[in-house]
């Protein structure tokens, strides 16, 4: 890399950019510098360029930028005395700092591992976190590892890159979120909560035919603990004697009062008070566990309502 043509030095710079920073960089060109860097771009890799090159590539820029203000200096007049300066703007790096985390990994999405790792590195560890959390989990573990490999930060990348993503903060400031799977999955199944039981089965099957997947996940969202309070009492008892009393207190772990006395009026006192070991015997379990043995318990409630065995108000 170190002997690259100047042509190829500047193509690896450009793969580095944001494809709309790169661009600009372009358009400041000469027509035919610029449309001769694009036909090379367009052939490019398609993988980001190794770290080593990268590197190399901006170490002889800047050499070569050092020489031309060499001989810039030496050949210009004295310089007239002027007044101070004033305070120079915020760097675009320290006006992210301020951003939320939310907001940074609305703008980010769609950039490279790589861009991405490089934006984060210059921000502090919780920030990060809080990025990386917000990113799609398929990406995360690359951008962790990237984050630990030590090397000096190119800041002749890293300045253009952070203007690029503040400009996409302040574009989606006042645009709401598109909402997440899992988002749409629950407003689905709060919906057809409201629904009579008559009206809501014909919805379920045809999902059930459609998307057995999606189906499965509004079903495990339609039905919720809870719903036990919303069937009479004759029915909970039915419900009762069709589950192992140990799986029924491991599910009211946690549990509001209201439901487990709404359970416990409606069991024999035998079975009460094995309900009552068991919940003793139980300590700290984890959450898992607990979903688990209300997914059992949903199960049989959704059961017994097919099946007209059951009637919620």
């Amino acid at each position: 890399m170190a002997n690259a043509p100047g042509e190829d030095v500047a193509v690896l710079l450009l793969r580095a950019l944001p494809a709309d920073v790169a661009e600009n960089v372009l358009g400041q060109m000469g027509a035919d510098d610029g449309e001769r860097l694009r036909i090379k771009l367009r052939t490019a890799p398609v993988e980001p360029p190794p770290a080593n090159d990268l590197d190399a590539a901006v170490a002889q820029f800047f050499d070569i930028q050092r020489i031309a203000q060499r001989i810039t200096a030496a050949s210009a007049p004295p310089a007239p005395t002027e007044p101070a300066e004033p305070e120079p703007p915020v760097s675009p790096i320290e006006e992210l700092k301020t951003v939320s985390a939310e907001q940074l990994a609305r703008a980010l999405d769609g950039e490279s591992s790589g861009a991405i790792a490089m934006l984060l590195s210059s921000l502090d560890a919780k920030t990060t976190g809080n990025v990386i959390r917000r990113l799609p989990p398929d990406i995360r573990p690359d951008i962790a590892l990237r984050l630990t490999k030590p090397g000096p930060r190119n800041l002749a990348l890293l300045q253009p890159l952070a203007k690029a993503v503040l400009e996409k903060v302040y574009k989606l400031k006042d645009v709401p979120p598109e909402p997440s799977q899992e988002e749409l999955i629950q407003n689905l199944a709060d919906m057809l909560r409201t629904f009579p039981r008559t009206d809501r089965t014909p919805v379920v099957l045809k999902l059930e035919e459609t998307d057995p997947e999606l189906a499965t996940r509004v079903i495990e969202k339609l039905y919720r603990i809870e719903d036990i309070m919303r069937i009479p009492d004759r029915q909970v008892q039915m419900l009762l004697g069709k589950l192992d009393v140990k799986t029924v207190a491991v599910a009211l772990k946690g549990a509001a009062p209201a439901i487990r006395q709404k359970v416990t009026s409606n069991m024999s006192s035998r079975s009460k008070s094995v309900l009552e070991e068991e919940s003793e015997l139980l300590g700290s379990i984890a959450d898992s566990v607990v979903r688990e043995a209300q997914t059992t318990v949903l199960a049989a409630i959704r059961k017994g309502e097919e099946d007209g065995q059951i009637t919620m108000d």
